[in-house]
């Protein structure tokens, strides 16, 4: 059960509001192209007299116009075909609007990789994270790809509070770009084309979500858009200087977290405590395959969290984007509260050959309200009993919302952070719809969710503990949470005096 979404009929963003959104974007990421803070103190900057290799781009087998037309619309029939109800999410009008723009797109035969990004022109219109079209196995084909000699754009990058685009990590070798520092263009694209380009193909519940995808995948989605150069003109303003600085740095070959095949557990989990004894646990994934690692940490860290007595508890799921709910329900719940629990209150579901049970017609759409509980066991030698408090991020989505929200309505965790990006009823349960003309990938999930409290479907899930996200400088975001999570510790043990 690791999908999620929201009950008969999620209030939409309306079209307007949308429309709204995008422009403030737009004004924030006009941030970049203001001018330096002190440009007397600057020095002049001049470009690379040398022109940069050709861009090399992975394009993959060329696809006549019929089979594009083809595979289009088999996409669009699947997603009918599957969903319980495209409405719960998708502004049906704009949707078929902007499918019939695409598909009189389709005038001549295309490569792989430009079927994609004509096709994923409609993924920001299906506003749902789970429901989208991807270039397959992109994050194989990226690792064959830097294995093969060729390299990545060598930065990776993150939103700041002001909503500029900023350096978050840079590949090594260079002590030109830093962290922090505001990125202008790379390879002469400006930032406002790069992220318009980008954000035009992503997915996401909202248009926050649709900003943490396309960040966390910014190496591929420059890879499919800009190319392969092996070097790289990236263009910054010094967070500690305030002047522009154009450098040539050598294309990255590590890629980042998010977009690895098979990342290390090392990287996913880790726990600590802080100062004040605070428990802190950090939890990147859900998936299934990575249960094992985190059944053993989760152990690990609950056992020392109850040898060293914490006072609280910080469940960190800020770039956790999911999996399969049974990994939270066993080892997070299960050593944080005795109480019955769900984490959903309804669900309409399409019938699929894989979900239907006895007596069920495959292809039909039910509708029923869900009273089960889950009981965690009555007794856990290592189970924490104090206050637990669960930090989200604009990344957090899928059986992570679910997570949470059973964590808030069943009041066994508060949460902290912002509002998340990701809609606190998910969609879930997705199937793959075979598109063999183009071999692009296309998901949709069959299954509709309404958290446990029935309400605020339309919205993400709006914390207990208001904090101020910063992706450029994640510490900083646990650091005012362990601030705040001491205040209410005083407050427990003395009062309000």
């Amino acid at each position: 059960m690791a999908g999620p979404e929201s009950n008969g009929r999620v209030r939409q963003l309306s079209a307007a509001a949308l429309l709204v959104l995008v422009a403030l974007m737009g004004c924030l990421l006009a941030n970049a192209d203001a001018a330096p803070r002190s440009p007397e103190r600057c020095a002049p900057v001049a470009p690379s007299a040398a022109a940069l290799p050709t861009p090399e781009f992975d394009d993959g087998p060329m696809i006549a116009r019929a089979d594009l037309l083809a595979d289009f619309d088999a996409w669009l029939a699947g997603m009918r075909r599957l969903s319980p109800d495209l409405s719960i999410r998708s502004d049906i009008p704009r949707l078929d609007q902007e499918a019939a723009r695409i598909r009189r797109s389709l005038v001549h035969p295309m490569s792989r990789r430009e079927a994609w990004l004509h096709f994923a022109r409609l993924n920001p219109y299906l506003r749902d994270g789970h429901n989208a079209i991807y270039m397959p196995n992109y994050r194989s084909a990226l690792e064959a790809h830097v294995r093969a000699s060729g390299h990545i754009v060598p930065i990776e990058v993150r939103f700041a509070p002001d909503g500029s685009l900023r350096v978050f990590s840079v590949a090594p070798g260079t002590d030109r770009v830093k962290p922090e520092d505001l990125v202008l263009s790379i390879n002469g694209h400006s930032v406002r084309q790069m992220m318009h380009a980008m954000l035009a193909l992503s997915p996401g519940d909202t248009p926050a979500s649709q900003r943490a995808w396309a960040v966390r995948r910014f190496a591929m989605l420059y890879w499919y858009l800009y190319g392969d150069t092996r070097e790289y003109d990236l263009r910054v303003r010094s967070e500690l200087t305030g002047c522009s600085v154009l450098a040539r740095l050598a294309g990255a070959t590590t890629l980042p977290q998010a977009l690895q095949p098979d990342p290390k557990p090392g990287e996913l989990f880790g726990w600590r405590i802080l100062r004040g004894n605070i428990g802190y646990l950090r939890v990147d994934t859900f998936d299934p395959d990575q249960a094992q690692v985190l059944a053993r940490v989760a152990r690990a860290a609950f056992t020392q969290f109850k040898r060293r007595d914490v006072k609280a508890l910080i469940i960190d799921v800020r770039e956790n984007g999911g999996g399969d709910d049974p990994l939270w329900q066993k080892d997070l719940m299960e050593y944080i509260t005795d109480k019955p629990y769900a984490q959903l209150s309804h669900y309409k579901i399409r019938i699929t050959k894989r979900e239907a049970g006895p007596g069920d017609v495959i292809g039909a759409v039910q509708e029923a309200d869900y009273s089960k509980r889950f009981t965690p066991n009555r007794v856990d030698p290592i189970r924490f009993h104090g206050p637990v408090y669960i930090l989200v991020g604009p990344y957090s989505f899928s059986a992570t919302i679910q997570f949470v929200v059973a964590a808030q309505d069943f009041g066994i965790a508060k949460i902290a952070g912002e509002e998340t990006a990701a809609l606190s009823c998910q969609t879930g349960k997705y199937e793959q719809i075979h598109l063999p003309r183009t071999g692009l990938a296309a998901f949709t999930p069959v299954i509709a969710y309404t958290r446990p409290s029935g309400r605020g479907c339309g919205r993400g899930v709006v914390p207990n503990v208001p904090i101020t996200t910063n992706e450029v400088e994640p510490e900083n975001t646990l650091s005012s949470l362990v601030s705040r999570v001491k205040a209410d510790l005083r407050i427990r043990t003395h009062g309000n005096t």
